[in-house]
């Protein structure tokens, strides 16, 4: 048992060691100080139930009047009732401490040491004020505040900023989820676009096929409209053309000779007329003699016909490539030569340059003519112009798996590249 620090004071009243700190109320202490209400519980506990601190209230002669349960903790020798557990080598400082912290409301530090052991004192670090509560009488309190020694300091810094990790590791892991659920949300989105884009490359596929025979079956049409004209129309114009021979060798009226002269020569402007058409349908040279035969008849009766100069060149070794492209390739020199005539205005000169290599089919086609603004080759610019043999063109290059590009200026000219790729096992076949 710790004795008191101060002589024994006379009885007031107080509750003795081990027994409850629950209190009277009495008038108000003259002199100021902290005044606190008494209630079912200590004024003590009532005002510093939820103060994390060790506190300790000491009356005047050194007795402890009420505690906290922090100080209880850190003191376990405390008691109400009897004096502060002080070493006895303290005793007497503690006691100065005390004296000077009951004339002064303002806090002042101190220590309170606590024996540790045999021969060895625990510091603890305080701060002491003068108070009075109405439930300890009119005598003024000594209010002891223990503050928290250097390894309790950083045991509580540690403990806030274990803390702090704690919340940030929650908030992560919050967010987390919402990262989480937004992927979640974004994969299901890539999904439906995933399942967007395979149907729109189906419907494509399908609109593709689609064209594709509808441009085999317009190819086999124009193949037998041309058979059907050579061997019907034109059997039929020889015909009349032998017939009319006949009937001038035996006519003796000049004005008759020279009507079924006229005849004659009509008839052969008819199978002039005749043959070119069969020829824009299917030429027979692309089926007897092969493209690159085809395509230089082609060339060459056009210069023929339409007095323009051209240059046909054939660049690599010729290899072989699908009817279907071939005659893709054909309709479109057809075309392109037809806006040449049309379009490209005098003194004009074309070159056609037909390159081979192991992945592709090229056939460029150049003129000098007056050219046009080729940004303005879109759909509605060339349905304005009157160009939709250039739209032809693209969709039938497409329909092949090609390519189809269009350079011009005004005043300078134009070029058109169509290029056909070759597959893999005919690249290697060849």
């Amino acid at each position: 048992m710790h004795e008191s620090i101060f002589p024994k004071p006379s009885p007031r009243g107080r509750p003795s060691a081990g027994s409850s700190s629950t209190s009277t109320r009495t008038q108000p202490a003259a002199g100021g100080g902290i005044i606190g209400e008494p209630g079912p519980e200590s004024d003590f506990a009532a005002l510093f139930a939820f103060v994390a601190d060790p506190l300790i209230l000491v009356g005047q002669f050194g007795l402890v009047e009420d505690a906290n349960p922090a100080a209880f903790d850190r003191l376990p020798d405390l008691a109400i009732g009897l004096p502060l557990p002080v070493e006895k080598t303290h005793r007497e400082r503690m006691s100065r401490y005390l004296s000077l912290c009951s004339r002064t409301e303002n806090p002042i530090p101190g220590a309170v040491f606590v024996r540790a052991g045999a021969e060895s004192s625990c510091r603890h670090p305080c701060r002491g004020a003068r108070i009075v509560l109405r439930a300890y009488g009119d005598e003024p309190l000594v209010l002891l505040h223990l503050t928290p020694t250097n390894l309790e300091g950083r045991l509580h810094l540690l403990t806030e900023r274990l803390n702090d990790v704690r919340r940030v590791m929650q908030e992560r892991k919050r967010r987390e989820i919402e990262m989480q659920a937004l992927l979640t949300e974004r994969s299901r989105l890539l999904v439906h676009l995933e399942e967007d884009a395979q149907a729109r490359q189906r419907a494509e596929a399908e609109r593709d096929a689609v064209l594709s025979r509808l441009y085999r079956a317009g190819q086999d049409e124009r193949r037998r409209l041309a058979r059907d004209l050579h061997d019907h129309a034109g059997q039929q114009l020889v015909t009349l053309t032998f017939g009319l021979r006949k009937i001038a060798s035996r006519l003796s009226c000049p004005t008759a000779i020279h009507e079924v002269e006229q005849l004659l020569r009509h008839t052969q402007d008819i199978g002039q007329s005749l043959r070119r058409v069969t020829l824009e349908l299917r030429p027979a040279a692309l089926d007897e003699f092969g493209f690159v035969t085809a395509l230089r008849s082609l060339v060459d009766e056009w210069s023929r016909v339409t007095e323009i100069v051209t240059e046909f060149q054939i660049v690599g070794e010729e290899v072989d490539f699908p009817l279907e492209t071939a005659i893709t390739l054909y309709r479109l020199a057809q075309e392109a030569l037809t806006n040449v005539a049309k379009h490209a205005g005098p003194g004009v000169c074309v070159s056609v340059v037909l390159r081979f290599s192991a992945l592709q089919v090229t056939l460029t086609i150049d003129d000098n003519g007056s050219g046009f603004a080729a940004d303005e080759a879109i759909a509605t610019s060339l349905v304005s112009q009157g160009k939709l043999g250039l739209l032809g063109m693209r969709e039938r290059m497409a329909l092949v798996d090609g390519t189809l590009n269009i350079e011009s200026a005004p005043g300078r000219g134009t070029s058109i590249v169509a290029r056909a790729y070759r597959s893999v096992e005919e690249s290697g076949h060849a």
